[in-house]
């Protein structure tokens, strides 16, 4: 039936795509029209793609329409995009750069003019050359009233010179590498150089684009070249084109090259001033939104600096907690709060790995709005400040003590409802442990040694949770051996050995060699075989 079915559409698929071309061809480029245009858009691609249709579209007549008439103007920008860029960037950020907006007329003509170059690539690249050609000497003729024909030569060189692509990688191979690289030196090139940032600037977040797109075509020198260029265009008044270089260098900053980072801390030193001035100050404009893309790039430039951000230290940790400051009384963008706290994650690892004496400073700077977000029970953030404190614990010399502040903490985080809600027990986790390594005897008195083992009982007891009660076992038994009552736990990981999963009976195993690393194998048989004659030895065998 099936077959049948699928023979008898085939009879009527060269007149249905005849009336599809009809209407697309008679569809205006008002907004209103954008689905019915971008639906027939579609439906072509969905045809080309096919080897079956290819009979359908192989005439070069045919080709040249649909790209003159379809593509070319379907990719050139409207004065609807121009106002979008203008008053609304993040939301043409979102469609531009993340493809969310999968009806876009733009989106869909790249999806085209792809599907055309897989079944029909010569003829298909012979045609839109010579329209590049022509729209790009329609710009030099006047290129303060032509520059969206420069834009549409741009995105057509983009999709018909890529073959092979990720969204996240970008393009990994080009069919010709030397006409990209020429095109890029002639025609992209110039608008990156060009430092007026009142003209054109949607054909410099254009050409902004191409280098980020195919930023895997250009050697590690001639990106070091760029980077300056890049950053020239992060002090722009216009959202979209500060946006496009930020994640442009996060991008080219997280390149690799066997599964190590392309760029060192060297390569990047000439620049580290030049880049964090002008990220700083598009984040410290409340004006504008959070920006996450500005964020991810501070995030990234911070964790490629590594040791050389030391001697910009306290600048750097003053803007990322004024930052902080202000978002925390409304936060509103998760993954800007993720890459912030990232930021400080990063900046504590780089300068206390190498001055381990400079936790005190980040605890001088972290510690008033930390402690302020913990008593405002701001829980979008709690878990990150959790981490956080666990990190600087973890650098924190051994015999400093704790001081009144750590010791209100740790207090906080050993009663029942610091451990209700489920995001916080992973961060929680990390931050007792570094507590039970670097002040164990502040622990026990404190009086909180029977409350971690309560909150141990509690997380043991819990599928979802039970390697974060294993790994804050493992650090009980190695920090306060001598208190650690050996027979109890035992008890409760039989207890639930019995039901378990196979996870758990792995997190048991582990537990047992660490058991035995630390106390011997005696100790372990005794303990066991006191809960049951010759239970060691079953469970051994």
């Amino acid at each position: 039936m099936q077959i049948k079915m699928k023979n008898h559409s085939c009879l009527f698929l060269p007149e249905f795509t005849r009336l599809v071309w009809v209407l697309l061809m008679g569809t205006t480029t008002l907004s209103k029209h954008d689905n019915l245009a971008t639906k027939c858009i579609n439906f072509l691609s969905s045809l080309i793609k096919k080897l079956m249709h290819k009979h359908l579209f192989q005439e070069e007549a045919t080709l040249r329409q649909i790209i003159g008439s379809i593509v070319i103007p379907n990719l050139t920008l409207r004065e609807v995009d121009q106002e979008l860029f203008e008053d609304d960037p993040t939301e043409f950020i979102a469609i531009d750069i993340e493809g969310n907006e999968s009806g876009s007329r733009r989106n869909c003509s790249q999806q085209l003019l792809r599907a055309m170059c897989n079944q029909f690539d010569q003829a298909t690249c012979t045609i839109c050359f010579e329209h590049i050609i022509r729209m790009l000497e329609e710009f030099q003729n006047n290129p303060d009233q032509n520059w969206t024909a420069k834009d549409a030569a741009i995105n057509v060189m983009i999709g018909i010179i890529s073959k092979f692509e990720t969204t996240t990688k970008g393009v990994s191979q080009v069919k010709d590498l030397p006409r990209l690289l020429d095109f890029f030196s002639k025609h992209i090139l110039p608008e990156l150089r060009d430092n007026n940032h009142i003209v054109r600037p949607m054909l410099k977040s254009t050409s902004i684009k191409f280098v980020c797109f195919f930023r895997n075509q250009f050697s590690k020198e001639q990106l070091i070249e760029l980077i300056p260029f890049l950053i020239l265009h992060l002090s722009s008044p216009f959202v979209a084109v500060h946006t496009y270089a930020a994640v442009a260098i996060e991008k080219i900053f997280s390149m690799k090259i066997e599964k190590k980072p392309k760029f060192l801390s060297t390569d990047i030193r000439p620049f580290l001033e030049a880049l964090f001035t002008p990220l700083f100050e598009i984040i410290k404009n409340q004006k504008l939104n959070e920006n996450e893309y500005v964020m991810k790039c501070v995030m990234r430039s911070l964790s490629v600096a590594d040791e050389d951000i030391i001697p910009a230290t306290q600048a750097v940790i003053e803007q990322l907690t004024m930052t902080l400051g202000w978002v925390a009384k409304n936060p509103r963008n998760p993954h800007f709060n993720h890459y912030l706290f990232e930021s400080l994650a990063s900046l504590v690892q780089s300068v206390c790995r190498k001055q381990p004496e400079a936790v005190s400073s980040f605890e001088t700077f972290l510690f008033p709005p930390f402690q302020l977000i913990l008593q405002q029970d701001v829980s979008e953030f709690t878990p990150y400040v959790f981490q956080v404190f666990a990190q600087l614990l973890e650098f924190r010399q051994k015999g400093t003590g704790l001081g009144d502040a750590y010791s209100s903490l740790l207090i906080a985080c050993v009663t029942p409802a610091a451990w209700e809600r489920k995001g916080n027990i992973p961060a929680l986790t990390r931050l007792l442990r570094a507590y039970l390594q670097q002040a164990p005897v502040e622990v026990l008195k404190l009086d909180c040694f029977m409350k971690i083992m309560g909150v141990w009982q509690k997380l043991i007891s819990s599928k979802s949770n039970e390697r974060s009660a294993f790994e804050l076992l493992t650090s009980i038994i190695c920090s306060i051996p001598e208190n650690v009552p050996h027979r109890e736990i035992f008890r409760i990981i039989l207890t639930r050995l019995g039901k378990s999963t196979d996870r758990f009976k792995r997190l048991t195993s582990t537990f047992f060699a660490v058991f035995i690393g630390k106390f011997g194998a005696q100790m372990f048989f005794d303990e066991l075989n006191a809960l049951q004659a010759g239970l060691g030895l079953t469970l051994v065998v």
